[in-house]
Parts: C-alpha cells; structure tokens; sequence
C-alpha cells in the first residue's frame, strides 16, 4: 500500500513537472498577440496594425537583431508626443519619443536564446490616441545573420 502511494506521488509529480515544461514554452505561444487591432493596408502605406497602449507579441528567440517599425497620428487636437517602450521579456531595451507621424524604427537585440523558443515583446506608449490607439506596428524586419 504505502509503495502505491510512493508510486502515485511520483507519477504525479512526473507529470506535473511535464505540464510546466511544456506550457513554459509551447509550440503555439508564437503565434499569440495581446493589445494589438487587426492588420491594416491603406493605398500607398505599408502594412500594420495598432497597438493599444501595451501590445505584446512574441519572436523566436534566436532572431537575433531586428527592427521595429512605429508610427502614430498626430492631429491638431491631439498632437502630444509619445514615448514608446520595448522590452523583451519584461526588460526594457530602447525607447523612442515620437513627434511627428514619420515612420521610425526601433532596432532590439536580443540576448542569447537560453533555454526558451520564443521571447515575448512589449511595446508601451505613453499617451494613446483616439480609441485608444497607441502605435501602428509595422511588420518586423528581421536582420540577416552572418556566420
């Protein structure tokens, strides 16, 4: 009875363990996105979407370099600038004060991949803008890597 029980814990234990490894890091986590509106492709603009004021997305985590671009709305009645904040996993890594509407891009480098498949990216503003929109994401431009 009492080798049952030792049996059962250990299997549990087991299988717990299996579960938190596996949902650390699962195959789907790249694909999620949190605070950012559909994908937009206005006449003559490259394609994106907005962000609220805290967007998060993830990126494999051997990317490497790769540059963000960002943009907002600068309109007579709200005009103010807008700080904009990347982390990379809860870390802040760069920051960027928008004051006009010009596309910029924001170049993170990631640290080495340890031992997780993706990193999860936020992008903050300070202000937001009409509905509550913060930045428009373009797609990610991942640099080229050289051996």
């Amino acid at each position: 009875m009492v080798i049952r029980r030792v049996v059962t814990y250990v299997f549990v234990a087991c299988a717990a363990a299996a579960v938190l490894a596996y949902l650390r890091d699962p195959p789907w986590l790249i694909s999620q996105t949190s605070g950012l509106h559909g994908w937009e492709r206005p006449p003559g603009m490259p394609r994106y979407r907005w962000s609220g004021g805290h967007a998060s997305f993830f990126v494999r985590a051997d990317a490497g370099t790769f540059d963000i671009p960002v943009s907002t709305t600068f309109e007579e009645h709200d005009d103010a600038p807008m700080m904009v904040s990347v982390s990379v996993d809860g870390d802040t890594t760069a920051r960027l004060v928008l004051t006009d509407a010009g596309w910029k891009r924001i170049r993170i480098s990631l640290p080495l991949p340890g031992s997780r498949k993706v990193r999860r990216i936020d992008v903050r503003t300070s202000v937001t803008r009409n509905d509550n929109r913060g930045v428009r994401i373009g797609e990610i431009e991942f640099m080229m890597k050289t051996s």
